[in-house]
Formats: structure tokens, C-alpha cells, sequence
């Protein structure tokens, strides 16, 4: 195994990155739905990792995944009430993240179809249209936005 496999996720850091990907999300749709009139709607984030994890982000891919299961079941259970629930996922993002955390970022995102990341400001149409009276037949949906990197 990698020195950098599994056993280098401890406790304390994957119960942060559950309570921030999953509880967060998963509290805030719940205290959130009450007040969403039909014709409302959520709309979570979910990424690339979930359908191409990569080894050294397992704990993170993880969550994401769940956050895709998370909205589809979400979507059916509000769906009666008028209120859509859907996802954006998206590839490589270029965020004050990724050099605080990467050794090397020159080849980041170089992996995606469009051969580079995504800005920010790249991803904010798709949560818009998401949002948008466009989009109120669209509801249990994973908006890929991953400079071409193919999902499911």
C-alpha cells in the first residue's frame, strides 16, 4: 500500500471533510426547505471526483459522491411539492485553493478535454441556469461542467 494510501486518512480529518461536504450540506437543505415556495430550488455541488476519484483525494471523492445520491433521492422527495433539487459538478477549478494545497500546479488541469481549469467565474452560469425559470423541468440532475472530461 502507499505511504499516503488509506491509513493516512485519520479520524480527525475525515470527520472534517464528512461534516463539511455532507452534514453542512445535508442541514442546510433540511432547515432550508420550509421556506422554498414551489417553483424553488436547491442546488448542490458535487464534482468530478465523484465519478473519477482520485486515489489521494478518496475521503473528499467520497463525499461528492454521496452528494450525488443525496440530491437525486432529495430531488424525488420535494418533487411533490413544486421544488427542484439538482447538482453542479465540476472538473478542475482554479481556486485559492488548489496552490494552497497542490506542490506543483502546473499541470492542473491540464487533464480536462479544454486542457486547462476552469475560473470560478466559469462555473456561476451553470448554477444560474440551474436556478433559473428556464430550467423548472429540470429536477434529480448532475450538471457536468468539467471541460469535457465525460461522466455518467
Amino acid at each position: 500500500s502507499q505511504p499516503d494510501g488509506i491509513e493516512a486518512i485519520s479520524t480527525e480529518q475525515f470527520d472534517r471533510v464528512v461534516r463539511t461536504n455532507l452534514y453542512g450540506m445535508f442541514w442546510l437543505c433540511k432547515m432550508s426547505l420550509p421556506h422554498i415556495p414551489a417553483g424553488g430550488s436547491i442546488i448542490n455541488t458535487t464534482s468530478v471526483q465523484a465519478y473519477k476519484p482520485s486515489p489521494h483525494l478518496l475521503d473528499y471523492a467520497m463525499t461528492k459522491g454521496a452528494i450525488v445520491t443525496f440530491t437525486q433521492g432529495l430531488a424525488q422527495m420535494v418533487a411533490g411539492d413544486g421544488i427542484r433539487v439538482n447538482a453542479v459538478a465540476p472538473g478542475p477549478v482554479w481556486t485559492p485553493l488548489i496552490p494552497a494545497t497542490l506542490p506543483d500546479t502546473a499541470e492542473f488541469g491540464k487533464q480536462s478535454p479544454l486542457g486547462r481549469p476552469a475560473q470560478p467565474a466559469e462555473m456561476a452560469p451553470a448554477f444560474v441556469f440551474l436556478a433559473s425559470p428556464r430550467a423548472s423541468f429540470i429536477t434529480a440532475e448532475i450538471m457536468n461542467a468539467t471541460g469535457g472530461i465525460p461522466l455518467p
